[in-house]
């Protein structure tokens, strides 16, 4: 093959190339924008939500409480929940099942990775195909595998995951957050609820009597797994966004090189023309001498 043509294969590569990333960092950035609006909705949903279930739960605990009166138990109740935790910890890795995520999902694993080799008692749970080749090559341990959509993730596809982890006592949930379009960043969060609910009746000191139908206690366990749920999906989203984000900056910095390529192929190009020219006026200017 000429010089000639093998820069013309490069050039066309290269350009499919540019066209591709184009591609990819546009679609990104139409599902970011979609995802962002859902995280901020959801965001504004728990808070609200997380003002009654401080109400529910308080309310049990003043039962609970007045029970223990009653019958002069001496007893410390160290939890008000209707949830059988299982006194155990169990480490959440979030990931992705397929690769043009940028960065955000190995520096994710990297976090989780540090965590699990200091927690060696803690279960593990890992969520997506890569996570799963990352994990199996550095650690043999046990542990159970789920896998979800790398977008647009229904309460529906969440319902066995959720009933994995949820009588946990501990669940640390890791995944990348989202800063801005050029900044994500990994995170570690306990969703588990308990302790931040408790510093929320803390500081509200809201003395409210309520009438439950059917039941006190079937109101918090619902609004227990509820909550539950609703924070873990919403890490979900966090992370979509966070991925997005990545792949955008991802993808604009592939352009940038494809781009230094392109303008590459181009002089090349030029100076093959330009070699070609030269020894045709050379054997020009031979065959005149002759």
């Amino acid at each position: 093959m000429s010089t000639k043509s093998r820069l013309i294969e490069d050039f066309e590569a290269a350009n499919s190339l540019r066209f591709l990333a184009q591609a990819y960092e546009q679609i990104s950035v139409v599902k970011m924008q979609q995802i962002r609006r859902s995280v901020l909705k959801t965001r504004d949903f728990l808070d609200r939500l997380a003002d009654v279930f401080v109400d529910v739960k308080g309310s049990y605990k003043n039962k609970i409480l007045e029970l223990i009166k009653k019958k002069k138990n001496t007893t410390e109740v160290t939890s008000f929940s209707t949830l059988a935790k299982n006194d155990k910890s169990v480490a959440v890795l979030i990931s992705a099942n397929t690769r043009l995520y940028g960065s955000i999902v190995y520096q994710v694993f990297d976090t989780f990775s540090r965590f699990i080799k200091e927690q060696k008692a803690t279960d593990v749970v890992i969520v997506g195909k890569i996570g799963k080749e990352l994990f199996e090559a550095v650690d043999k341990r046990p542990y159970a595998y789920f896998e979800l959509p790398d977008n647009d993730v229904s309460f529906a596809q969440l319902e066995s995951l959720v009933g994995r982890i949820l009588n946990y006592k501990k669940v640390t949930v890791f995944y990348g957050q989202f800063i801005n379009v050029l900044n994500q960043t990994p995170k570690a969060l306990e969703i588990t609820g308990e302790q931040s609910l408790d510093d929320r009746i803390t500081e509200q000191e809201r003395n409210l009597h309520f009438l439950f139908e059917p039941s006190l206690e079937n109101i918090l366990n619902f609004f227990e797994t509820q909550f539950f749920t609703s924070s873990f999906k919403q890490t979900v989203n966090e992370t979509q966004l966070a991925r997005y984000a990545s792949r955008i900056d991802a993808m604009e910095q592939a352009i940038v090189s494809i781009d230094k390529k392109i303008k590459n192929i181009k002089y090349l190009k030029l100076r093959a023309i330009k070699d070609t020219q030269n020894k045709k006026q050379q054997q020009k200017f031979a065959g005149v001498r002759k």
